[in-house]
C-alpha cells in the first residue's frame, strides 16, 4: 500500500501518521508529490486537509476520495455464444476499445463500452461504465504473403498478443524458416531492418524462404510446356529443368 492509499484508507489511526501523498496541484496543473500538513478528521473514504506541493511549494486545501472498485456488466462473446457476468474493476482503471480489459485473466479485448449515462465511448474510466463487450484474446491473426521467386502464396499466422514483428526477423511456417522482408502496418509498407511493430498492428507480412531445397524436390516441381525451340531443349546450361535456377 502506498502512502496515498494509507491516507485514503478507512480508519484514522494509520492515516494520521502519513505525511505525503500524490495530489492534484492547480498551480502545476497535474498530480504532484505533496506533504500533508494537516488532516481535518479521522479519515474514512473521504479525506480532506491541508497539503504543500513539493514542486511549486504552494500550500492548498485538498479533498480526496478512495478509489475503491466498481462493478460493470461484462458480455464476453466467443463465436455464436455470449456470456453475461459482473466484473469488479478498479474504479479509476482506464478501459479502451481495442485494448485488453484491465485485471482480467484470461485476457480479453474490449470491443464496445456503454457508459452509465447511456452513451457509447471509445475510452472511459471503470466508474463511468455500465456494460463492456469483450472477446477472448487469442492473439494477433496476421496475413502473410510468401514469396518464392515468381510465385506468391497467401497464408495466415496467429501470434501471441505481446509479439513484436520486425523487418529482417524470421517466422516459421510449416516447419520452415521464412525471412520478413517487409511489413504492412499503420497504412504503409515498411522495409528498413529497424522497422518493428506489435503483431496486433501489422496488417500483412511479406516473407521469403531462407533455405533452398535440393533440385528435383517436390517443393520446386512444376509443370513445363514444350520448349520454344530445339536449341532450348538441347541446352547444356547449368540451370536444371527441375531446379530454381541460378541466384541473382
Amino acid at each position: 500500500m502506498t502512502e496515498q492509499d494509507e491516507v485514503l484508507a478507512a480508519g484514522s489511526p494509520k492515516a494520521a501518521g502519513v505525511h505525503a501523498a500524490d495530489l492534484f496541484c492547480e498551480v502545476c496543473g497535474t498530480e504532484t508529490a505533496h506533504r500533508i500538513v494537516h488532516l481535518d478528521g479521522p479519515g474514512g473514504k473521504v479525506v480532506s486537509g491541508l497539503a504543500r506541493c513539493r514542486i511549486c511549494r504552494t500550500t492548498h486545501r485538498f479533498r480526496s476520495e478512495a478509489a475503491g472498485t466498481h462493478d460493470v456488466f461484462e458480455i464476453a462473446s466467443d463465436g455464436p455464444s455470449s456470456i453475461r457476468s459482473t466484473r469488479s474493476l478498479p474504479a479509476t482503471a482506464v478501459v479502451e476499445v481495442g485494448e485488453l480489459l484491465p485485471d482480467r485473466d484470461p485476457p480479453a479485448q474490449v470491443h464496445k463500452i456503454d457508459r452509465i449515462d447511456g452513451r457509447t465511448a471509445s475510452v472511459a474510466k471503470a466508474r463511468e461504465i455500465h456494460t463492456v463487450w469483450v472477446t477472448p484474446d487469442v492473439g494477433a491473426v496476421v496475413k502473410i504473403s510468401l514469396v518464392e521467386g515468381r510465385r506468391t502464396t497467401a497464408a495466415k499466422l496467429t501470434f501471441p498478443p505481446d509479439t513484436v514483428l520486425s523487418v529482417g526477423g524470421s517466422v516459421e511456417i510449416q516447419g520452415r524458416p521464412w525471412r520478413i522482408v517487409a511489413l504492412r502496418a499503420n497504412g504503409d509498407t515498411w522495409r528498413e531492418p529497424e522497422d518493428a511493430f506489435p503483431a496486433r498492428n501489422v496488417e500483412r507480412i511479406y516473407a521469403r524462404r531462407t533455405e533452398i531445397p535440393p533440385e528435383g524436390s517436390k517443393d520446386w516441381s512444376r509443370s513445363r510446356g514444350t520448349p520454344a525451340s530445339r536449341a532450348n531443349w538441347l541446352s547444356r546450361s547449368r540451370r536444371s529443368f527441375s531446379g530454381p535456377g541460378d541466384s541473382r
